[in-house]
């Protein structure tokens, strides 16, 4: 069963692989051909080779400057939902420091004009990724040094072209992610990525508060 923005039900099959899905519909097409394309566009890769996370190094840096914080993911798929539930953690304290904070949602392109427009020098996109190690492991870098880039993040497509939209307008885009145990339908992150959640939770909000040099 899928539900779409507009609160309408419609089955699909129970034997296809992508029969669970949230999305939002688009003038013209189907509900089921959506749930095929938003669903395979979701799917994520394994055992790529990620840039490794430095907590004390290239990340607090940026929080150092004006920087936006997009969480990306969708909070009734588990783990998908870490980057959400990470810039709503820090969105309150963050009020009137130089760092912006977005909840993109899984729609991270509907945010990108706006953020194109602003004033923030840098972007990080807080996503699920799929990455060598266990669930809860955190990676970080420049997004289009991660391998793969496209297939890398569990919202490959909407990000590569938020990317180069963003890049085009001036803007430095990086990529923190945090490998997902479970992606099933559901509410509240796994034990692993919440810890991982919120110690970035914390590295975050130390680093916004701490003395500028």
């Amino acid at each position: 069963m899928i539900v779409t923005s507009h609160g309408h039900y419609s089955k699909l099959p129970a034997n296809l692989p992508c029969c669970r899905a949230i999305l939002y519909t688009v003038p013209g097409e189907s509900c089921i051909k959506l749930a095929f394309d938003r669903f395979s566009e979701g799917i994520i890769s394994v055992n790529k080779k990620a840039p490794a996370f430095d907590g004390e190094g290239g990340f607090v840096a940026l929080l150092r400057e004006p920087t936006c914080l997009a969480g990306v993911g969708q909070p009734l798929r588990r783990d998908d939902g870490v980057g959400p539930w990470i810039v709503g953690a820090v969105r309150d304290a963050l009020s009137g420091t130089c760092l912006r904070v977005i909840d993109a949602q899984d729609v991270p392109e509907n945010f990108v004009p706006v953020i194109a427009r602003g004033d923030c020098r840098n972007v990080v996109f807080i996503d699920a990724v799929a990455a060598a190690g266990p669930p809860g492991t955190v990676v970080f870098g420049p997004l289009a040094d991660f391998p793969e880039a496209e297939s890398f993040t569990t919202h490959k497509l909407a990000l590569s072209l938020s990317r180069k939209f963003l890049e085009a307008a001036g803007k430095k885009v990086f990529l923190l992610g945090i490998v997902p145990a479970n992606l099933d339908f559901g509410e509240g992150l796994t034990a692993e990525v919440e810890r991982a959640a919120a110690s970035l939770r914390d590295l975050i909000l130390r680093a916004a508060v701490s003395p500028r040099d």
